[in-house]
């Protein structure tokens, strides 16, 4: 895993999630967003979330009542991910989506590629 950083061909903030991340793992990656996000007035984001195997339950709530708002208020209106060729990765990202999406304040988009999901944030 890797901190955030800011793409500036798509206008998008760029992150890896992988492995199964513990939360303090989690929140320095996910804070990272946020950073990269404020810094370059963004409201786009890349998820590549290809090598996840699962995101803990510790991890999906404090992203769904801590890291969403946040990340709302640092502009977030586009999330692309790349899903985990996992199937525990793919369903643990989608759930910790699926607050946010409901509220229908970001806009998510699920890709089986990078070039698939750099796309659709370019013409966002």
């Amino acid at each position: 895993m890797e901190k955030a950083y800011y793409d500036r061909e798509i206008k998008s903030v760029i992150v890896k999630f992988s492995g199964t991340p513990n939360l303090e793992e989690f929140k320095l990656i996910a804070n990272s967003i946020n950073v990269e996000l404020e810094k370059h007035k963004a409201y786009k984001t890349l998820n590549d979330t290809t090598d996840l195997t699962m995101n803990k339950v510790e991890n999906q709530e404090w992203t769904k009542t801590e890291w969403f708002p946040k990340a709302e208020k640092a502009g977030l209106k586009y999330y692309a991910f790349v899903l985990a060729k996992d199937i525990f990765g793919q369903v643990t990202a989608e759930q910790t989506n699926e607050k946010a999406e409901d509220e229908g304040n970001i806009e998510f988009a699920y890709f089986d590629s990078m070039e698939d999901a750099r796309n659709w944030l370019a013409s966002k």
